[in-house]
């Protein structure tokens, strides 16, 4: 009887073990996602700026040359005739390369409100297996900022990250955004998730060219690198921490390490 017992109670404890395994990897694969649709977010924002910058030069520059086709009017018809020809040609093109780069701009909308989408769910399915319990991020943008403090102080850096990551998600040009994300990499190189620190951390080199935080991303990058024997990274990490901030904590010994990394 007692050996029934005991063998009842080693297969309960072997299930709930085996339980919090997978969910703890489910969530790091989810983790994963998040880094990389927030990558490809920023990569399709940057895209549809770019091209929002060069339809306002375009409509310029074909304002400009129909202020040419209306001055001419009062010329000499003769002269004239040979020009307008020539603007309304231009005018046409222009037209035409408008509506190109209009179309572009709203296939990239489409992608990025699918990316937002798709991160949406990731984050709800996170927050349902996160410990077990359905936990509702604030929908108010201070509101959700104000509940980030409160994890941090809270210790709670699980659901100080989730919050983070909704954050930045929603809401890529506060200003604040620049300190969450530095956050977000060193949590994750706390937490050993080592691509997600170097996607991460990449991200905040890329928006943040002058940004408070790069040398210490510049430094969790190269230690990720070291923490995955990817020597090439860690390499070339330090080797760009000494050349741009020489002395910066341990930079010096962590290249010399590098450099012997096989």
């Amino acid at each position: 009887m007692r050996f029934r017992v005991v063998s009842v109670v080693l297969v309960l404890l072997f299930g709930v073990l085996s339980s919090g395994f997978v969910c703890s990897t489910r969530v790091e694969r989810l983790e994963a996602d998040v880094a990389a649709l927030q990558l490809q977010f920023g990569e399709i924002q940057k895209r549809v700026n770019n091209d929002q910058t060069q339809l306002t030069e375009m409509i310029l520059r074909a304002d400009k040359k129909l202020e040419a086709l209306n001055s001419n009017q009062d010329q000499a018809q003769s002269q004239v005739s040979e020009q307008n020809v020539q603007l309304a040609l231009e005018l046409e093109q222009e037209r035409n390369q408008l509506a190109a780069m209009r179309g572009r701009l709203d296939l990239q909308q489409k992608a990025l409100d699918e990316i937002q989408a798709n991160l949406q769910s990731v984050l709800g399915t996170m927050a349902s297996t996160s410990g077990g319990t359905s936990v509702i991020l604030p929908a108010n943008q201070e509101e959700l900022y104000a509940f980030i403090g409160a994890k941090k102080a809270e210790g709670d850096e699980k659901m100080r990250k989730a919050g983070i990551v909704e954050f930045l998600a929603r809401y890529p040009s506060d200003s604040r955004s620049e300190q969450l994300l530095a956050d977000l990499t060193t949590i994750y190189f706390q937490d050993g998730a080592y691509r997600e620190t170097v996607t991460s951390a990449a991200q905040y080199i890329q928006q943040y060219p002058n940004g408070a935080n790069q040398k210490q991303m510049i430094y969790l990058m190269g230690d990720a690198g070291l923490a995955m024997k990817n020597c090439e990274l860690a390499k070339k990490s330090f080797t760009l921490l000494e050349s741009k901030y020489s002395g910066y904590k341990d930079a010096a010994a962590k290249l010399k390490e590098a450099n012997n990394c096989q």
